[in-house]
Order: structure tokens, then sequence, then C-alpha cells
């Protein structure tokens, strides 16, 4: 069974890639962005599950838990907990802050392994971990960098055309990574280029953090699938 890590790659799919700023939007006005933001997750689970649906995943003493209803639990345990990370935010005026975004990623993930066969946490598929690495390296490291900029300076505005530029450069040293041999250090010609430009490009709005953070968290990926594949 491959169930574990098509799950976390479903709910990085849901919370970063598939989450627009028109639903994360929606999410913080009311409920139904929530609802909507957790079918996303049901939708990509079933599809990445699909084969495995009607087997059974768990039996917890007496009882029979079915991969369907695993995924079903997952997205209402995923919506109540999305509902009250808002509501405490708005309600309970909790910051909204790096280490609140870390800890609700915790919880999202130990869900998916609890409600998961536990064999299936040992079972490693490289398409399915690499997709995920890219997802790491690109839509949540924007996120994660987002995050600190906040608590670290105050505030994070970085337009959405240099966030689509900062993930396509990380996903550039991921890949060069991959590459074999020396080829591999071709990765820091990515980086002599950003380099450059920070140097010669005095409107850039990238800050010393996003620098720092953003290409170190690439490079670690990019260390993890060059090892994943040789």
């Amino acid at each position: 069974m491959h169930i574990f890590w098509r799950l976390i790659l479903a709910h990085f799919l849901a919370d970063f890639t598939l989450q627009t700023n028109f639903i994360a939007a929606w999410k913080r006005k009311n409920n139904w962005g929530v609802a909507v933001h957790s079918l996303v997750f049901l939708a990509c689970a079933a599809v990445f599950c699909w084969n495995d649906l009607a087997q059974v995943w768990l039996r917890p003493r007496s009882a029979v838990i079915y991969g369907w209803m695993s995924i079903v639990l997952l997205a209402i345990l995923h919506y109540l907990e999305d509902v009250w990370r808002v509501w405490t935010i708005r309600r309970l005026n909790s910051p909204d802050s790096f280490f609140f975004f870390l800890w609700d990623q915790f919880i999202h993930c130990f869900l998916i392994f609890v409600f998961s066969p536990l064999q299936s946490v040992f079972s490693l598929e490289k398409g399915i971990m690499l997709t995920i690495i890219f997802i790491l390296a690109t839509h949540f490291t924007t996120i994660f960098v987002y995050y600190m900029e906040k608590d670290i300076f105050g505030q994070a505005d970085i337009s959405a055309g240099e966030n689509y530029y900062s993930m396509v450069e990380r996903l550039c040293t991921v890949i060069l990574l991959l590459l074999p041999g020396w080829w591999a250090l071709s990765f820091l010609g990515v980086w002599l280029i950003r380099f450059i430009l920070s140097r010669f490009s005095r409107e850039s709005g990238f800050s010393w953090l996003n620098h720092a953070i953003g290409s170190s968290m690439a490079f670690m990926f990019g260390i993890v699938a060059r090892l994943l594949i040789y």
C-alpha cells in the first residue's frame, strides 16, 4: 500500500499549490471557503489513493476503517483544524505567526499519520517523493519565508511576480542538483544569477532573509532529492 506519502502529497497540493489567494482570503471570511479547500484535499486524496479506497487501512480494536472512510475523516478533520485556526486568529486575536503556521502543518501531517496504515509510512515511491520535494522547494518555501519575514520585519509584501520568480529559481536549483556527477554543481549558476540581479537591480523586493532561507532550503531539498534518486 502506498498511502501515507500520497496523502501527504494531497495535503501539500491542497494547502499550497492549489490554494490560490482567492481561496485563502475566502477561508478567512467564512467557513464555506474552508469547506471548498477541504474538498480539494478530499479530491486529491481520492485520486492518489483510488486503488486502495476499498481496502482496510486500520483495525482499531474490533472496528474496521476502509480507505474511503479514512480520507473522509481526514477531510472533516482538515476542515475543523482550519476553522479552529481561523477562529483563534479572528476571535482570540492569536498571532498568525511563523510558529502557528508550522503547528498547523504538524497537526495536518500528524492526523494523516494516524489514519494511514503504518507500513505505508516506509513505502517510498520516487515519483511521489520528488513531487513532494518540488512542492516543498517552491510553494511551501514561499509561505515559510513569508511568515519568517512577517515575524522578523513586521511585514512581508512581495509581489506575485517576485514570488513566482523565486519559486522557479528554487525549482531550477533542485533540478540541477539532480544532474549526474559534477554537473550537479551547475546549480551554483542559479545562485550567481541571483547575486548579480540583487546587486544591480535596486528595485528588487527580495530581503536578505528571502535570499538566505530560500537558497538554503532549495539546496537542502535538492540534496534530499539527489539522495532519493541515487
